[in-house]
Protein backbone atom coordinates (compact mmCIF):
# COMPACT_ATOMS: atom_id res chain seq x y z
CA UNK A 1 0.00 0.00 0.00
CA UNK A 2 2.85 2.38 0.79
CA UNK A 3 4.12 2.06 -2.79
CA UNK A 4 0.80 3.48 -4.02
CA UNK A 5 1.06 6.34 -1.53
CA UNK A 6 4.54 7.14 -2.83
CA UNK A 7 3.61 6.92 -6.52
CA UNK A 8 0.43 8.97 -6.21
CA UNK A 9 2.02 11.56 -3.91
CA UNK A 10 5.00 12.02 -6.22
CA UNK A 11 2.79 12.25 -9.32
CA UNK A 12 0.66 14.90 -7.63
CA UNK A 13 3.73 16.77 -6.35
CA UNK A 14 5.24 16.75 -9.83
CA UNK A 15 2.04 18.10 -11.40
CA UNK A 16 1.82 20.88 -8.83
CA UNK A 17 5.50 21.79 -9.11
CA UNK A 18 5.25 21.93 -12.90
CA UNK A 19 2.19 24.17 -12.66
CA UNK A 20 3.94 26.46 -10.17
CA UNK A 21 6.98 26.77 -12.42
CA UNK A 22 4.80 27.56 -15.46
CA UNK A 23 3.03 30.29 -13.52
CA UNK A 24 6.25 31.72 -12.05
CA UNK A 25 7.92 31.81 -15.47
CA UNK A 26 4.82 33.19 -17.21
CA UNK A 27 4.84 30.36 -19.74
CA UNK A 28 2.84 31.16 -22.85
CA UNK A 29 0.23 28.44 -22.24
CA UNK A 30 -0.14 29.51 -18.62
CA UNK A 31 -0.63 33.16 -19.55
CA UNK A 32 -3.16 32.19 -22.22
CA UNK A 33 -5.20 30.25 -19.65
CA UNK A 34 -4.90 33.09 -17.13
CA UNK A 35 -6.23 35.56 -19.69
CA UNK A 36 -9.03 33.19 -20.77
CA UNK A 37 -10.12 32.88 -17.13
CA UNK A 38 -9.79 36.61 -16.47
CA UNK A 39 -7.47 36.18 -13.49
CA UNK A 40 -5.25 39.18 -12.67
CA UNK A 41 -1.52 38.51 -13.26
CA UNK A 42 -0.56 39.07 -9.60
CA UNK A 43 -3.18 36.58 -8.40
CA UNK A 44 -2.13 34.02 -11.02
CA UNK A 45 1.51 34.29 -9.98
CA UNK A 46 0.46 34.11 -6.35
CA UNK A 47 -1.25 30.76 -6.91
CA UNK A 48 2.20 29.32 -7.65
CA UNK A 49 3.04 29.66 -3.94
CA UNK A 50 0.42 27.26 -2.52
CA UNK A 51 1.08 24.90 -5.44
CA UNK A 52 4.80 24.78 -4.62
CA UNK A 53 4.17 24.49 -0.88
CA UNK A 54 1.71 21.65 -1.46
CA UNK A 55 4.25 19.85 -3.67
CA UNK A 56 6.85 20.09 -0.91
CA UNK A 57 4.29 18.99 1.68
CA UNK A 58 3.34 15.94 -0.35
CA UNK A 59 6.97 14.84 -0.57
CA UNK A 60 7.61 15.54 3.12
CA UNK A 61 4.37 13.70 3.86
CA UNK A 62 6.02 10.48 2.79
CA UNK A 63 8.04 10.70 6.03
CA UNK A 64 5.35 12.40 8.13
CA UNK A 65 1.94 11.26 6.85
CA UNK A 66 -0.18 13.94 8.59
CA UNK A 67 1.67 16.55 6.53
CA UNK A 68 0.97 14.66 3.32
CA UNK A 69 -2.70 14.39 4.23
CA UNK A 70 -2.89 18.11 4.99
CA UNK A 71 -1.10 19.01 1.75
CA UNK A 72 -3.40 16.80 -0.32
CA UNK A 73 -6.49 18.22 1.43
CA UNK A 74 -5.21 21.71 0.64
CA UNK A 75 -4.85 20.72 -3.01
CA UNK A 76 -8.50 19.60 -3.06
CA UNK A 77 -9.53 23.05 -1.80
CA UNK A 78 -7.23 24.80 -4.28
CA UNK A 79 -8.64 22.78 -7.17
CA UNK A 80 -12.21 23.43 -6.02
CA UNK A 81 -11.42 27.13 -6.29
CA UNK A 82 -9.90 26.53 -9.74
CA UNK A 83 -13.07 24.78 -10.91
CA UNK A 84 -15.17 27.69 -9.64
CA UNK A 85 -12.97 30.18 -11.48
CA UNK A 86 -13.27 28.13 -14.67
CA UNK A 87 -17.05 27.95 -14.34
CA UNK A 88 -17.25 31.68 -13.54
CA UNK A 89 -15.38 32.42 -16.76
CA UNK A 90 -17.80 30.25 -18.73
CA UNK A 91 -15.26 27.48 -19.27
CA UNK A 92 -16.93 24.08 -19.40
CA UNK A 93 -16.36 20.53 -20.58
CA UNK A 94 -12.92 19.13 -21.30
CA UNK A 95 -11.21 22.30 -20.07
CA UNK A 96 -12.25 21.34 -16.54
CA UNK A 97 -10.31 18.07 -16.75
CA UNK A 98 -7.02 19.36 -15.28
CA UNK A 99 -8.37 20.79 -12.01
CA UNK A 100 -10.87 17.94 -11.62
CA UNK A 101 -8.20 15.33 -12.32
CA UNK A 102 -5.70 16.90 -9.93
CA UNK A 103 -8.41 17.08 -7.28
CA UNK A 104 -9.29 13.42 -7.78
CA UNK A 105 -5.63 12.44 -7.43
CA UNK A 106 -5.39 14.53 -4.24
CA UNK A 107 -8.44 12.75 -2.79
CA UNK A 108 -6.82 9.43 -3.68
CA UNK A 109 -3.64 10.46 -1.86
CA UNK A 110 -5.65 11.28 1.27
CA UNK A 111 -7.50 7.95 1.10
CA UNK A 112 -4.29 6.00 0.54
CA UNK A 113 -2.53 7.75 3.42
CA UNK A 114 -5.44 6.99 5.73
CA UNK A 115 -5.61 3.37 4.59
CA UNK A 116 -1.86 3.00 5.12
CA UNK A 117 -1.91 4.14 8.76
Amino acid sequence: MFVLVVLCSLALALALAASAVRKARSARTSVALRDRLGVPPAVWSGVAVPEAVAAAGLVAGLCFPPLGIAAAAGVVLLMAAAVLVHLGAGVRGVALAPPVGVSALAVLVVVLHLANT
